[in-house]
């Protein structure tokens, strides 16, 4: 049996430095100046679809799945930007059965995504195939990419990004619980900002 307030202030604390050692990297994998540059500059980035056609993709799977659900609810709800998700259920069937899934996202994207649009990619490992796969079609397709990774730091997902936050933790809890904050602290600074 183990010690429950022990184990809560335990959590509690890795949060805390967890929230410190985000690493945020631009696309030439240069350290930017801590997590603050980071939310500030896709903060600038997604401000400037405010009142344009331009629009915010977030894709993830599982838990990551949902957290793009919410935020893009968000995005759209609270900060006025065009957001929109690829989860829904008859999407991701139809694209696993008729193409496959790796290409579950890549395939929306390259029907749905203009030059300057934002796709945001969460992926707590950063390994996911199909998940790289509609970060490389945003790519050719000029939009601009935000990915939010953990696990190991050499995953193949955090080098795909205009902007890259890494949360050094091999564990999904407190990966999908940053990822989360993040996203959030970028929402909430453009609804600051207005």
């Amino acid at each position: 049996m183990i010690n429950e307030r022990q184990f809560i202030e335990s959590y509690q604390r890795e949060i805390g430095d967890l929230v410190e050692n985000i690493t945020v990297t631009d696309v030439e994998g240069m350290d930017l100046d801590g997590l603050a540059e980071g939310i500030i500059r896709a903060k600038d980035y997604l401000s400037g679809l405010i009142g344009g056609t331009g629009k915010v993709m977030l894709i993830g799977n599982g838990a990551s799945a949902s957290i793009a659900s919410h935020m893009a609810t968000d995005f759209w709800r609270n900060s006025r930007i065009r957001a929109t998700e690829f989860n829904d259920s008859a999407l991701l069937t139809c694209v696993s059965n008729d193409f496959c899934y790796e290409e579950v996202f890549s395939r929306p994207v390259e029907m749905f995504a203009e030059k300057g649009d934002v796709l945001i990619c969460i992926s707590s490992s950063g390994k996911s195939p199909n998940i790289i796969a509609a970060a490389d079609m945003a790519r050719d397709k000029d939009c601009f990419v935000i990915t939010l990774t953990g696990f190991g730091e050499d995953n193949p997902l955090r080098r795909k990004g205009d902007i890259n936050f890494y949360v050094p933790s091999p564990r999904y809890g407190p990966v999908e619980t940053l990822h989360t904050y993040v996203l959030h602290c970028i929402n909430d600074l453009i609804i600051a900002n207005r």
